[in-house]
């Protein structure tokens, strides 16, 4: 299964002009229709994005804008494709490295008599709780009249609620760390779910013990949640694409030039990142999660 994540790179330095920032769209066809993703400073003319919400099993297609704009400063890429394997995502936008990935058991109760293998599967999606779609209105009472007046707006998009099942102690960790950000996190669910990718809110979380016996790691995690936009901040670097990792590797700036990697794959992740692991240190803050160098 692909991560979910693109990393995207663009030069704008053979356009006319001096282009200082740029803004980013994602659109499923080379033509559109575009959604804005970002808008960023540029570096010698180039950019880096990374983006953490690509949907997965169809074609994807940026596009780069730059500014001041000139002849040769919109520039197209794609078509991009992440794969999914079918099964459950659950993504956070600005922490890509805390991203779980959930398998299925057929029944509720094969999940706690654990047939679905003693450890592994360790992480599973139970579902989703009611949904509720709130109304935005306000009710007045009017002096002598037998109606209120009724002042009203769109009505929001939905509340509802999740149920995960971890089944060790690491995985009991992941799902932490997961929720710790605090922030919205994007929900990916097979298409049979009739729910399309979404960025919610969640809010209490609550884990509860599934045995009397506490030493059993097995837990239940609910978290009632809201849709809500996509947030907008920097990307926090991956599990191996930290500057941590890359002081570890090369620990001076020679053994570095001497490795013969630039620059630029150091920024993707491709210099310290082993093959098929998540790379990639987004825009900043440098990876300043628990794996980077400020947490």
């Amino acid at each position: 299964m692909s991560d979910g994540i693109v990393y995207l790179t663009a030069d704008f330095t053979a356009a006319t002009g001096t282009q200082t920032t740029a803004t980013i769209e994602r659109g499923l066809t080379a033509t559109g229709p575009w959604t804005l993703l970002a808008t960023i400073d540029l570096l010698g003319q180039v950019g880096s994005f990374t983006d953490t919400l690509a949907p997965y099993d169809v074609n994807i297609f940026y596009r780069w804008s730059g500014f001041p704009a000139g002849a040769g400063s919109v520039i197209v890429q794609g078509p991009f494709l992440e794969t999914s394997t079918g099964g459950v995502t659950l993504r956070d936008p600005l922490r890509p490295w805390a991203n779980l990935e959930l398998s299925f058991c057929n029944t509720m109760t094969q999940a706690m008599a654990e047939m679905c293998g003693p450890i592994i599967p360790a992480l599973m999606w139970v579902g989703l709780g009611d949904k509720t779609y709130r109304a935005d209105a306000n009710l007045f009472d009017v002096y002598n009249a037998r109606v209120p007046a009724d002042i009203y707006g769109v009505r929001k998009r939905l509340d509802g609620s999740m149920k995960v099942l971890s089944k060790t102690l690491a995985a009991k960790d992941a799902v932490e760390t997961f929720f710790a950000g605090g922030g919205p996190v994007a929900i990916h669910l097979p298409p049979v779910y009739g729910f399309p990718d979404a960025v919610v809110q969640p809010g209490d979380v609550n884990e509860t013990y599934l045995s009397e016996d506490q030493r059993r790691a097995i837990r239940m995690w609910e978290a009632p949640f809201t849709v809500v936009d996509q947030p907008v901040g920097p990307v926090q670097g991956t599990v191996c694409a930290n500057w941590c990792a890359v002081q570890a590797t090369f620990p001076t700036f020679a053994a570095l030039t001497a490795s013969g990697y630039t620059w630029g794959q150091v920024a993707s992740g491709v210099a310290v990142c082993p093959s098929g692991e998540m790379d990639g240190f987004g825009i900043g803050p440098f990876g300043d999660g628990p794996f980077g160098d400020g947490g």
